[in-house]
């Protein structure tokens, strides 16, 4: 049988930047470019509520296992804790220098008692979500660069994934640290608790998609390889992926989702190569999920849900904040942050501005970080702030090349 796209949500503005299922399997939750946060019922596709109050596009989510707390992030370099029948705030949480990539939720016998939180700072931080402090438990400082994923394993071990190409599992009782290094960014990892089927033993794994195109099944406590898995396109952009106990989805910059069978690559028979690939969408797939019962319940075992940036236009004649970098005869270096689904990917692009402005850095907020805040657009001497949108904008086609600067 074919598969059948069961529901097509188009109501976000712009890049869907992450999609997950709560844990219950029956409602679906997506955030996106357009700093909004969507509940549905993913039998019906109806909207049933909507979060609102991220500064800057949506990076990341996370659902507690009882489904009673919601933990986003994105980069207004903040973390929220929602309830998610009220859609109320229950805690924001700011202490992160640069915007917030990947979080998680859960913690030991409480549902919702910890969340984590990497960032493009460089740091994981730890937080005691039912505690008013304004500071995190712990901070850790090991990446030597951005951090993209992270998830929590049996409420007491942290595993975080970086662009310096490292795995690193804390044992947070312990006060232990384990560190994979696999010589290429990555940007996904996910923690498999069930066995994977075509292993000699039944032993946990860990789920690590990189930038080089490869996707890699390790064990856990070993770190050895269990398989790699290819065929998709990832280069550019952070793009996810997940598994169940016989197949691993992901996402792909060709804008199709990619399906593995385990068994069959652990055993050797099939090279790595996927068994199958979806289409649908119209644009970058940066997320690929399983339904959460896809290991327990037959039914839903092939239930796939993803996210991309279908929307025409959402990856050109796009206006950017944007910081200057150096002077070169006359042009300037100018470094563009994307808000799609790219998260730890930095454009650098030489173009001519108008002559009658200039354009300096200044730490406005002190916090010793470039950001968008602190640019100032100098107009024959006289200064203004730049504000975050349209003081000075940057259109690109849909091959991220520089079409038009403008200021003001």
């Amino acid at each position: 049988m074919s598969p059948q796209i069961l529901h097509k949500l188009t109501d976000h503005v712009g890049s869907v930047n992450a999609g997950i299922f709560d844990s219950t399997g029956e409602y679906i939750i997506t955030g996106g470019q357009d700093k909004t946060i969507r509940l549905r019922n993913a039998q019906s596709g109806r909207l049933v509520q909507e979060y609102e109050g991220h500064g800057w596009a949506v990076q990341d989510l996370a659902v507690s296992s009882d489904s009673a707390r919601l933990a986003s992030c994105g980069g207004d370099r903040s973390v929220f804790l929602w309830d998610i029948e009220t859609a109320q705030v229950c805690r924001k949480l700011t202490q992160h220098q640069q915007r917030v990539d990947c979080v998680a939720i859960g913690g030991g016998s409480s549902a919702s008692s910890v969340v984590v939180s990497g960032s493009f700072d460089k740091t994981v931080m730890v937080w005691d979500a039912r505690s008013s402090q304004r500071t995190p438990m712990q901070t850790l400082r090991e990446s030597r660069d951005g951090v993209s994923s992270v998830c929590l394993v049996d409420g007491n071990k942290i595993v975080a994934g970086s662009i310096d190409g490292s795995v690193r599992t804390y044992d947070i009782r312990a006060g232990k640290l384990l560190t994979d290094d696999l010589g290429c960014s990555v940007v996904s990892v996910r923690y498999l608790s069930s066995s994977v089927r075509g292993s000699k033993d039944p032993i946990p794994c860990l789920l690590v998609g990189c930038m080089d195109g490869s996707i890699q099944l390790l064990e856990q406590h070993t770190g050895a390889s269990l398989g790699v898995f290819t065929g998709h396109k990832c280069a550019e952009y952070r793009i996810r992926c997940d598994a169940n106990t016989e197949a691993i989805v992901s996402g792909s910059e060709d804008h199709y989702v990619y399906l593995w069978d385990i068994s069959k690559n652990i055993n050797g028979t099939a090279g790595g190569g996927f068994s199958s690939r979806l289409s649908g969408h119209g644009g970058i797939v940066n997320t690929a999920v399983f339904h959460p019962h896809a290991i327990t319940n037959e039914s839903k075992r092939n239930c796939i849900l993803s996210t991309a940036a279908d929307v025409q236009g959402s990856y050109g004649s796009m206006c950017h904040s944007a910081y200057w970098k150096s002077k070169l005869d006359n042009k300037y270096m100018v470094e563009v942050t994307m808000t799609t689904s790219l998260s730890h990917h930095h454009l650098v692009y030489e173009t001519a501005l108008p002559k009658p402005y200039r354009i300096v850095h200044m730490d406005e907020d002190g916090d010793d970080a470039e950001d968008p805040d602190d640019l100032v657009w100098i107009n024959r001497g006289h200064e203004e702030k730049a504000k975050r949108k349209n003081r000075l904008k940057i259109t690109v086609d849909d091959q991220n090349q520089v079409q038009e600067v403008t200021c003001g």
